[in-house]
């Protein structure tokens, strides 16, 4: 009886130092799911602001804002109320832009949606049970979809990266201008030249870096779901240093994108795509 008392105890002590074991290792997965989740977040800030960044105006000093105030309301006849007035102030910071639209903004909060949801997953596998290893096993095709699509957006980012297309505009309609003026001479024609181009030079490093800036993140984020699929799909032969190491590689390669050229970038972006679309 002594020995049987044994042995149920010492079964029990295993089986308590099998959860503790299970349930630290969900508490790994789970800190790798946050890191991949936090990335994706990152990702999504970014790309909202390349595509609000693209019909965005040049900044006006305050002497052009009140310059343009003062010409609205000479020319305006009709009574100022709430709903215009901000137009009068300042048309370009009332005016709607397919950046900051409605159906943009619902398109981008359904896209954050996903990866929210996918990364709830794992709030709820803690116990180490066994209704929590097979939403672990759930998981992965659901990571699949949302790496292709995030491999997607990823090349269309590289295929038609986000340009200031309204400051652009801008600066064309300013060139058409120079060249059309028959009141410079020679020497004044070419200095007005030389000035838009440093501006134009200006704008092009400003693009580059809206562009680097967003691609950065949504490769992090790839490279991050790329790590967490890997632990997912091996979960189970997984023990807990192991995924304590993956942790920590997924800061160290967070970091090592942030130090990436623009041209390494964009290699590193198409053997994502490639892998996450296999």
């Amino acid at each position: 009886m002594a020995l049987r008392d044994f042995a149920s105890r010492t079964l029990v002590i295993c089986f308590v130092g099998l959860l503790a074991a299970c349930s630290q290792k969900a508490e790994m997965l789970k800190l790798s799911a946050t890191q991949f989740g936090t990335a994706t977040e990152s990702a999504f800030d970014a790309y909202g602001t390349a595509q609000s960044a693209q019909f965005e105006p040049f900044a006006k000093s305050a002497d052009e804002k009140r310059a343009e105030f003062l010409n609205n309301m000479e020319t305006f006849n009709s009574s100022v109320t709430p709903a215009n007035v901000e137009a009068l102030v300042d048309r370009n910071a009332s005016s709607g832009t397919v950046g900051s639209s409605s159906e943009w903004k619902a398109t981008l909060a359904s896209l954050r949606q996903q990866y929210q949801e996918f990364v709830a997953i794992f709030d709820n596998i803690e116990s180490g049970s066994a209704l929590g290893a097979s939403a672990v096993t759930n998981s992965g095709p659901i990571l699949k979809k949302l790496r292709q699509q995030l491999a997607s957006i990823t090349k269309n980012l590289q295929e038609t990266p986000p340009q200031y297309l309204n400051r652009r505009a801008t600066l064309v309609a300013q060139l058409n201008a120079i060249r059309a003026d028959d009141n410079d001479d020679a020497a004044a024609k070419k200095l007005r030249y030389e000035l838009w181009l440093q501006s134009w030079q200006s704008l092009m490093a400003a693009e580059r870096e809206l562009q680097s800036t967003t691609l950065r993140h949504f490769i992090s984020a790839s490279t991050l779901g790329a790590k967490l699929q890997t632990q997912i799909d091996n979960y189970a032969k997984l023990d807990v240093a192991s995924l304590i190491k993956a942790v920590e590689e997924g800061i160290t390669l967070v970091d090592n994108i942030n130090d990436l050229s623009a041209e390494e970038l964009l290699s590193h972006g198409t053997d994502l795509i490639e892998t996450a679309t296999q």
